[in-house]
């Protein structure tokens, strides 16, 4: 693999630490950069993701347990063949896994990746944590 390639390579994607040389930045630089304006919004734009995307799954999940547990005459319903309610709500967990996944890959590309790779090689330079 190119070197170019482990350093982001225009993909977006976060540099291979083990690429790095060994290189770290001192811990009163990641103290400085937790403040930093645009670490904060870095983390913003995290937590806007995860929070509603983690309630949403739990929410399916618990619907799931619990129409497993009460609705037993509902999940029970033969739907063709061998296949019943249930059966589909429990491949459709894995199918909006997967879908979550994706979704996130997509999202952390577009808006996270790149603010994250420029903070992190600003911690590696040694100038990290000041306000732009």
């Amino acid at each position: 693999m190119p070197e170019d390639s482990s350093a982001g390579g225009g993909s977006g994607a976060p540099p291979d630490p083990a690429n790095e040389g060994g290189r770290q930045a001192p811990d009163s630089a990641y103290v400085a950069m937790h403040g930093d304006p645009r670490f904060v919004e870095l983390k913003r734009r995290l937590f806007a993701f995860i929070v509603p995307m983690s309630i949403a799954f739990m929410a399916w999940y618990v619907l799931y347990v619990f129409m497993s547990a009460f609705g037993r005459d509902i999940m029970g319903t033969v739907l063709f063949g061998n296949i019943n309610v249930a059966l589909v709500f429990g491949l459709l967990q894995f199918v909006s896994t997967f879908g979550i996944a994706i979704l996130y890959t997509r999202y952390a590309r577009k808006k996270l990746d790149g603010n994250a790779v420029a903070l992190r090689e600003e911690l590696q330079n040694g100038n990290g944590g000041g306000d732009r």
